[in-house]
């Protein structure tokens, strides 16, 4: 990130990466836009492999909790699953981002997503 993008607090076309075949800037932005859309991308970037929505849920719990999974309520909890599974999960799959095999809660990265990684990493 340069001064101009520090200062403004916008990035410049010039420091935007370009976008991913087949996916238009605005909808790599709006991708990544919701805080938990943005943590299930870094999480599968992280761990490199596929991952449970269970796995993924609990990290995203305590990430927003700042505490132990343990210490949240159940509703809490169920609340998160029900928007991945329902809501993000199913819009990045939608966009090719991930294969989501619902029979056995499982989120498999695909290759797009080691493309989106340069948007993830400017904002």
């Amino acid at each position: 990130m340069n001064e101009e993008t520090r200062e403004s607090g916008e990035i410049p076309k010039a420091e935007i990466a370009t976008p991913v075949e087949d996916i238009s800037v605005d909808v790599i932005f709006e991708l990544i836009s919701h805080q938990r859309r943005h943590a299930i991308l870094d999480l599968l970037l992280t761990y490199d492999q596929s991952l449970t929505i269970t796995d993924l849920r609990n990290e995203i719990v305590e990430k927003e909790e700042d505490t132990e999974i343990t210490e949240i309520s159940s509703e809490q909890v169920k609340q998160v699953h029900i928007s991945l599974h329902h809501v993000h999960i199913p819009k990045l799959e939608e966009k090719g981002i991930v294969n989501y095999d619902s029979d056995r809660s499982i989120v498999e990265p695909t290759e797009k997503l080691s493309q989106l990684e340069p948007f993830l990493s400017q904002l």
